[in-house]
């Protein structure tokens, strides 16, 4: 005779969610649906990965098992959203802007890639994801497939459940990669005080507004050796105009993003008259020091972009007559290289760039360093 079923029905709602839980469990429902809902927001940092991850549920219900955990236990998509929302709510909080951009760029390409090759992002094989990303690996160079694999790798751990990432197979894959194309980072160009000297003879007479801004921001950009992120992150109340030696204080950095060890830095003598002569032509007494500029020539309100900077430092080298052009990061880097040349110690230099170790800034003076080896000056007695 057959046994009756005792265990309760479970009834689902349209979105496949169970409609006989526990309180704690419909609590966790209903934070996960307005949680979840404001993540699909267009204007939230990771709304396009939201709605990659939302195609599943054209294929699973929310009550579906779509994945195993670390310890072997199954999970379900429901279980799987709601570690994803908990996990974006801790990536906003603890992450710089551009952090977030990354990750959320990384995934979207990720989940989408699954999706093409109708593969279960959250139950991948060592061999399917060696496979999906072989695409990535042939258009990648090594540096931008580490930083992928880490997004991807992040995104497995913060669920919880088997990360490809882990295995030894995918591991050798990716080393071999690295192998074949070389691991080392291009830098930017480095920005030198004589094409600095140059931009000031050719714009600091100019009553244009882009052309005083511009020798403002390049300036600053090399005396401060600043980050693009920093110096559309200035403000009129940082700047110390009044005081002997003109100050800059930074309050946060890509290093210090509570801005526990906020700073001042010194800025030149020459750099005071600019940036007062661009407040005086702009007319900018409160708010962010640099501004873009309509089309009819007028001071925008708001904060500029990132971008801004390298509008600028294209618009220096076609000036300039540069092969290769500046980047938003070259003031940093040619100023690091001036103080390496200059003799100044790492450390001294670590602490005024803000760069986490010393060790940092013999990566930004690898061109330096060169002309000091024995080789170098060898040739020079043997010409």
């Amino acid at each position: 005779m057959e046994k009756p079923n005792n265990s309760p029905t479970i009834y689902t709602n349209s979105q496949g969610l169970s409609d006989n839980l526990t309180v704690t469990e419909i609590r966790n429902q209903r934070e996960l649906a307005s949680t979840y809902d404001k993540f699909r927001d267009p204007s939230t940092p990771f709304s396009t990965l939201v709605v990659e991850v939302d195609r599943m549920s054209s294929e699973f219900r929310n009550t579906d098992i779509v994945a195993t955990s670390t310890i072997g236990n199954d999970v379900s998509l429901h279980d799987v959203k709601l570690a994803l929302v908990r996990w974006l709510e801790i990536i906003n909080n603890k992450y710089a802007e551009n952090t977030i951009k990354s990750l959320n760029y990384d995934l979207t390409i990720y989940i989408d890639l699954c999706h093409k090759h109708q593969l279960n992002p959250f139950n991948i094989s060592c061999r399917e994801f060696i496979s999906l990303s072989e695409q990535r690996r042939g258009e990648c160079k090594p540096a931008t497939m580490a930083r992928w694999c880490n997004s991807v790798s992040k995104f497995y751990q913060a669920l919880n459940i088997i990360n490809p990432m882990q295995d030894e197979l995918v591991k050798s894959v990716f080393i071999k990669h690295r192998k074949d194309k070389g691991g080392g980072q291009g830098q930017a160009r480095g920005m030198t005080f004589e094409q600095l000297d140059t931009m000031y003879d050719m714009l600091s007479e100019s009553d244009s507004l882009a052309d005083i801004r511009d020798l403002v921001a390049l300036s600053l950009m090399l005396e401060c050796l600043m980050r693009r992120a920093e110096l559309v992150s200035i403000e009129i109340q940082h700047l110390n105009l009044e005081s002997e030696t003109p100050l800059l204080y930074i309050s946060r950095s890509k290093t210090d993003q509570d801005g526990s060890d906020a700073t001042y830095v010194p800025f030149s003598e020459r750099t005071r008259r600019i940036i007062e002569r661009w407040l005086n032509l702009s007319g900018i007494t409160s708010g962010y020091l640099l501004r873009g500029l309509t089309k009819y020539g007028k001071v925008r309100a708001t904060k500029p972009a990132p971008d801004l900077i390298n509008k600028i430092t294209k618009r220096a080298s076609e000036l300039l007559g540069l092969d290769v052009n500046l980047t938003g990061h070259s003031g940093r880097v040619g100023g690091i290289q001036e103080l390496v040349a200059d003799g100044h110690s790492n450390i001294a230099i670590q602490l005024n760039a803000r760069l986490k170790t010393p060790a940092m800034v013999a990566r930004y003076a690898r061109e330096i360093n060169a002309a000091t080896l024995p080789m170098s000056e060898f040739l020079k007695r043997n010409k």
